[in-house]
């Protein structure tokens, strides 16, 4: 890939001043995320995704977190989201806080949390 392509290539960055690094959230600028898939026990019933939703929420926003994706709940049996820090990145203890809460949820049979990535630019 050339480097003009490149949003990360070292000399595209040196072009750029802080404030466009700030802008177009690169260098010391990068936020961090987590793809997170889970797979649930059974499939779930109204009142069983309404409570599985609203203990997610509470959690994430409990831990400065937010969520997004988890759309399947009810017709699958597994459904995958995004997780940002609502300001930054999310830290590596974060990420594995939260995914300790997911596996320690009643109707969550597996959790798979992937590694931190850049949240604006990284592949989903």
């Amino acid at each position: 890939m050339k480097n003009w392509l490149n949003r990360h290539s070292n000399s595209r960055i040196r072009r750029l001043n802080q404030r466009q690094r700030k802008k177009y959230h690169l260098a010391e600028f990068v936020e961090l995320g987590f793809h997170l898939t889970l797979r649930f026990k059974q499939l779930l019933s109204e009142s069983e995704l309404e409570s599985w939703i609203n203990a997610i929420c509470d959690e994430a926003e409990r831990t400065n977190l937010i969520v997004g994706g988890f759309s399947s709940g009810m017709t699958a049996l597994e459904t995958d989201g995004f997780v940002v820090a609502e300001h930054g990145s999310v830290s590596d203890t974060q990420r594995d806080a939260f995914t300790a809460f997911l596996r320690q949820h009643p109707l969550v049979a597996e959790v798979d949390a992937g590694e931190l990535v850049d949240s604006w630019y990284g592949q989903l």
